[in-house]
């Protein structure tokens, strides 16, 4: 049952986001700064230019983002969630999820991946 509701977000995922070739960032649109990358996190620095997006994907882990500058358009759970400077946000373990910014400027937040929680 869980893999055919994981199927069902996915489906609806790329019914809003256009695609999962639609989703394909620009080349040279996303600056990543990775500041730790162990067994147990993974901290990043991650810089969007306006248009560019993560593709549609899902992480092995919880992931908390919490966006520095500007404003990321979040697509989890058959929504979008527009994530202003100062917001945070939680995504469980295995939740497919796209982020884009739609804007007309850069948007800056950091992703904090954790790996394993012991």
């Amino acid at each position: 049952m869980p893999r055919a509701i994981t199927l069902g977000v996915l489906i609806v995922l790329v019914a809003l986001t256009g695609g999962m070739t639609a989703a394909q960032p620009a080349s040279g649109k996303i600056a990543e700064r990775v500041l730790i990358d162990n067994e147990t996190v993974r901290l990043v620095l991650v810089t969007y230019q306006p248009g560019a997006d993560s593709d549609l994907h899902m992480n092995t882990g919880p992931e908390i983002t919490i966006v520095q500058d500007g404003e990321l358009a979040l697509y989890a759970k058959g929504r979008r969630e527009l994530l202003k400077a100062g917001a945070a946000h939680w995504l469980p373990d295995g939740t497919a999820h796209l982020g884009r910014n739609e804007g007309s400027r850069p948007v800056k937040f950091w992703s904090l991946l954790l790996k394993r929680c012991d």
